[in-house]
C-alpha cells in the first residue's frame, strides 16, 4: 500500500505563515526518510489558515532538500493561469529533478475573498487541461500553435494527475488515459459513484495504460485513541468556521474552543468524523487496507491537521513506522 502525504501548510492561532511554511520544509525531510511515496503540496490563495500559494516554488525547494520522495501538486489552480505557464514551469521542475515531480491539476477557486477576482480567474473547462496535456512536456500536434513550445523542451514530462470529487472530473480523467486523485477529504458523497466512472470510462493513452487511484483521506494517529480524537478538535472546529460559518480563521488552540454548536454544525461534524480515520496506528492502518479494499485505490494519500506541529508530523511517524 503505496502512502502519500498532502500538506497545505497549515497556519495556527499563535503562529505565522512563515513558520508553516517551513513546517512544510521540515515534514518533507521527514517524510523522505520514512518509506512515503509522494509529498505534494496545495494551492490557497487569500487564506489566513493555509499558507501554500505558490506550489511551483515550494516544490523546487522541497524536491532540492529530499531524494527519494516524487514531490508534486495537490494542486495547480488551473483557472488561475494559462496552460503553456504551467507547462514551462512543469517542464523546468522535470528537468531540474527528473522523474520526480508530480502535476496534480484543478478545476477550483481554492480563495477566500476576491482573490479569484485580484488573480485575473479564466474559468475551469476541461478545456484548458487538454491544452496543458498538449504543452506538457515534448508536446503534441495538438497544442494551439504549431511554432511553439513549452520551454525548455523536455523529453519526458511531470506525471499528470487529475484532481476531483465528482463523477464529471472522474470521467474527463477516464477518457484521457490520466491517473485520476479523489479528494475524499473535501468531500467523500461521491466517491464510489466517481471511480465506477473513472474506471467504466478508462481509455488508454499517452499517460498510461490502465485505471490509477489515489485517494486522499483526513487522518489522525496517536498512540492512544483518545489522544487522537482529541487531536481532531483544532482541524474539525476550523471546518465548521471556514465552510459553515464562512469566516476566514487560523487553526484555533484546541483549549480555547466553545461548543457552541447548531444541530446543523453538530450533524456535520459527525459526518466528518464518520469519514476520517482517527486512533492508534493500527486502527488508522485497517481502516486505509479497509478503504483501498473498498474503493480498488492504488495509492492512498493522507492529510492530517492538528494544532501542533509536532503532533502532526509523529501521526506520520506513527503510520509510516508501523506500514
Amino acid at each position: 500500500m503505496k502512502l502519500n502525504i498532502l500538506c497545505q501548510s497549515p497556519v495556527s492561532e499563535g503562529s505565522t505563515p512563515e513558520a508553516a511554511v517551513q513546517n512544510t520544509v521540515a515534514l518533507a525531510r521527514e517524510a523522505d526518510g520514512l518509506g512515503y511515496h509522494r509529498f505534494w503540496v496545495a494551492e490557497h490563495h487569500s487564506d489566513r489558515a493555509l499558507a501554500s500559494a505558490a506550489p511551483d516554488v515550494l516544490m523546487a525547494h522541497l524536491a532540492s532538500i529530499t531524494t527519494r520522495l516524487r514531490i508534486g501538486s495537490g494542486g495547480v489552480l488551473l483557472p488561475y493561469y494559462s496552460p503553456l505557464a504551467v507547462a514551462e514551469r512543469f517542464n523546468l521542475l522535470e528537468a531540474l529533478f527528473p522523474g520526480r515531480i508530480d502535476l496534480g491539476i484543478g478545476r477550483s477557486g481554492g480563495s477566500e475573498g476576491h482573490a479569484p477576482e485580484a488573480l485575473g480567474v479564466r474559468g475551469a473547462s476541461f478545456e484548458a487541461v487538454d491544452e496543458l496535456l498538449a504543452w506538457l512536456g515534448p508536446g503534441t500536434a495538438a497544442r494551439p500553435f504549431g511554432d511553439t513550445f513549452a520551454s525548455p523542451a523536455v523529453d519526458r514530462c511531470a506525471e499528470p494527475w487529475v484532481l476531483g470529487t465528482s463523477p464529471a472530473s472522474a470521467r474527463y480523467a477516464g477518457s484521457r488515459g490520466l491517473p485520476y486523485a479523489f479528494g475524499g477529504f473535501l468531500d467523500p458523497r461521491q466517491m464510489m459513484p466517481a471511480l465506477s466512472e473513472y474506471h467504466q470510462s478508462f481509455r488508454p493513452g499517452r499517460f498510461g495504460d490502465r485505471p490509477r487511484v489515489n485517494l486522499a483521506w483526513y487522518v489522525q494517529a496517536a498512540p492512544t485513541e483518545a489522544e487522537a480524537h482529541a487531536l481532531t478538535r483544532s482541524s474539525e472546529h476550523w471546518f465548521v468556521e471556514a465552510l459553515l460559518r464562512r469566516r476566514n480563521p487560523r487553526f484555533p488552540d484546541p483549549a480555547t474552543i466553545r461548543d457552541d454548536y447548531t444541530p446543523m454544525e453538530r450533524m456535520a461534524i459527525e459526518m466528518r468524523r464518520h469519514f476520517a480515520l482517527v486512533g492508534t496506528p493500527d486502527q488508522v492502518l485497517t481502516g486505509l487496507e479497509a478503504l483501498a479494499r473498498q474503493t480498488a485505490a492504488d495509492e492512498l494519500t493522507l492529510v492530517t491537521i492538528p494544532f501542533e506541529h509536532e503532533a502532526r508530523v509523529e501521526s506520520y511517524r506513527l503510520l509510516g513506522r508501523a506500514a
